[in-house]
């Protein structure tokens, strides 16, 4: 069904998709970015091809799916600042880090998620369950890269979520999940103390994902005596969030040395600046009064790399493949595979 269902849709042959899928694992570029302690943290990103394909089983397929409301990573409408919001008026936090987040998410969870809710997957073929998840996962394991990722980490930690926030319940806690961070909020003291261990309980339970682990360097325990920061977002003692000071100084550093930016900076930076303007309208007042308009009209043109991802723009031009307008989105996606060199069959 989802085979079928899938050729159909983006115009290419059951045997295609098929292959894709056998050979998917090796359809990825590496890519290796700093981390903040000093560490390497490894992106795969697909091929074009393979990502064309991800995109369409996210909208068509993981879309569908529910995720649990503590989960706020990932999700339209959401945010950093949103997540931060709901601990505003605890005053004492805790932090707990899922370690190796993605590639602790296995193919063995999805398959054991298909096997737990038949209703859901009676539709789908033995085949359609084997490519599926073969087009999802590298190795066996989620990736940093795939426009799959998020999404089914959020749907394949839903048991996960359902556990902590009926323990958060329990003890009068405020729990949220965003991606690999789990935040925990209370108004009264030392109730906190007994969560980490508890939450090792649950991960030790559930059976997707069944190896997820705490990282324990990166457990920590703050107050309203200290500073409080959830998700990046600083939690004032006014009981409100506010974005710090540090990330506005980074943001006009970038605009000040714009020309020098490299490619994916340019295309983070809008994004950056309508996260803090969505909070602070004023922002880009500021931002337009120092550098003038001119130059943010030219930095907030540049789509943002979550947009970018969302509607897959392409870096061939269609135009010069000499695309007609008319034709569908589906029929333009085929054309550039076969002028790519792929044998996609006979229409």
């Amino acid at each position: 069904m989802i085979i079928e269902r899938m050729t159909v849709e983006l115009g290419l042959t059951p045997q295609f998709v098929k292959n894709l899928a056998i050979t998917a694992s090796y359809e990825y570029k590496k890519f290796t970015v700093k981390k903040k302690n000093g560490g390497d943290r490894d992106i795969f990103h697909p091929s074009r091809k393979l990502k064309s394909v991800q995109i369409w089983m996210l909208r068509k397929i993981l879309e569908q799916f529910p995720v649990h409301e503590a989960a706020t990573a990932y999700r339209p409408g959401l945010s950093i600042y949103d997540n931060a919001t709901r601990h505003a008026s605890g005053r004492y936090l805790l932090r707990l880090d899922l370690e190796k987040f993605f590639p602790s998410i296995k193919i063995s969870d999805f398959s054991k998620f298909i096997e737990n809710n038949p209703d859901t997957f009676e539709n789908w073929t033995a085949e359609d369950k084997r490519c599926t998840s073969l087009l999802m996962f590298r190795s066996g394991e989620l990736t940093i890269g795939a426009p799959t990722s998020p999404a089914l980490s959020n749907i394949l930690c839903f048991q996960l979520d359902v556990e902590v926030s009926k323990m958060a319940r329990h003890h009068g806690l405020m729990y949220t999940r965003y991606a690999d961070d789990l935040f925990f909020s209370s108004i009264k003291p030392n109730v906190l103390a007994s969560v980490t261990e508890e939450v090792k309980i649950i991960l030790d339970q559930i059976t997707i994902p069944a190896a997820l682990k705490i990282n324990q360097n990166k457990t920590w325990h703050s107050s309203k005596k200290g500073r409080r920061r959830v998700t990046g977002v600083t939690l004032g003692s006014d009981g409100k969030p506010h974005i710090p000071r540090s990330y506005k100084r980074i943001i006009r550093s970038m605009v000040h040395k714009y020309e020098q930016l490299n490619e994916m900076q340019k295309v983070a930076l809008p994004g950056m600046i309508s996260f803090v303007a969505g909070e602070e309208p004023e922002f880009v007042n500021s931002l337009i009064t120092k550098y003038g308009f001119e130059r943010i009209s030219q930095v907030t043109k540049v789509l943002s790399l979550a947009e970018r991802q969302r509607i897959h723009v392409p870096k061939v031009k269609l135009s010069s493949l000499k695309i007609p307008r008319a034709r569908s989105a589906h029929e333009q996606l085929r054309e550039i595979l076969k002028r790519a060199g792929y044998d996609l069959g006979t229409d």
